[in-house]
């Protein structure tokens, strides 16, 4: 673990993945960062690259030659190089290897910068092509946050709410799962999304129409937030595990990309979102999270 800190919080990511594993206030000892209990789901905040979500028949073409890679890409499993630059900044970085060329056939250089200042905690991604041809890739955020943050509270205390909107229209799936073109819409009360058992009951609620680029988990018990501004992410999303019982965490998910639909055709360069860089060019793509205790 690489460990970042200051007077108000003390933070642990982990060099596999890149993934940001602790996020703990030292006001009062609360963790923020879900803790991957397995039983659950396994994870903390994994980052999703060089793809976001499923594909089609699990399948991409480039030049008509056809890759199989694993959901939400290898980014998340693989060990990544350390780089500190300071108490307060660490980079992650991870190149192509043998692995990864056999499903994804590009060279490239995927860093992942966060910095930590006062209770905001920033991530960059940068994607840089060291390849000699266009490289196509997705980038997105996982990050799960924590429920029930104090004594006796229950996820039905909690809600997501969105500046300037009063209502959500998801994305719509078909019954193969792959996203559509067609949206659904849920209500909103005061722009807040109330968290239920049944807020996830079909999978993650997909958003390609935000007017303002920031999310915020709160508690009608308690003042501790958790806000994330997200303005370089085209689409967002919520999501946590489907469960017979409470699950007390949401993931808060920016995206670069839309994960694959059916009316698509199985060429990368066709997905809805998809980023293309020419030879020697970089991107950085940055969310940044704060902390209201």
């Amino acid at each position: 673990m690489q460990v970042l800190e200051n007077e108000l919080v003390r933070v642990e990511i982990n060099e596999m993945g890149a993934e940001l594993s602790s996020w703990v206030s030292k006001k009062d000892g609360t963790e923020y960062v879900w803790q991957a209990d397995p039983a659950v789901w396994k994870r903390h905040a994994p980052i999703l690259f060089p793809i976001v979500g499923r594909l089609k028949d699990k399948t991409y073409t480039v030049g008509g030659k056809a890759y199989e890679i694993t959901q939400h890409g290898f980014g998340r499993d693989l060990e990544f190089t350390v780089n500190r630059l300071h108490a307060a900044c660490a980079e992650f970085t991870l190149v192509q290897s043998a692995y990864t060329k056999g499903m994804y056939p590009w060279d490239f250089n995927f860093t992942v910068r966060y910095t930590l200042d006062g209770a905001t905690l920033k991530k960059e991604h940068i994607t840089h092509n060291t390849d000699i041809s266009d490289l196509y890739y997705e980038v997105g955020g996982h990050d799960a946050y924590n429920l029930c943050l104090c004594p006796g509270e229950q996820i039905t205390d909690y809600y997501v709410e969105f500046e300037g909107t009063q209502a959500l229209h998801p994305i719509l799936t078909d019954e193969t799962v792959m996203l559509s073109q067609e949206h659904g819409e849920i209500a909103l009360q005061n722009g807040r999304l109330a968290i239920t058992r049944e807020t996830f009951k079909d999978d993650a609620i997909i958003l390609d129409d935000l007017p303002v680029r920031r999310a915020t988990i709160g508690s009608v018990k308690n003042a501790k937030r958790i806000t994330m501004d997200f303005a370089d992410w085209p689409y967002f999303a919520l999501w946590s595990a489907y469960k017979d019982f409470d699950v007390p965490y949401v993931c808060l998910e920016p995206w670069s990309t839309l994960p694959d639909g059916s009316y698509l055709d199985h060429a990368i360069e066709n997905k809805v979102g998809v980023r293309k860089l020419a030879p020697g060019e970089t991107e950085n793509l940055v969310f940044s999270v704060t902390i209201t205790d």
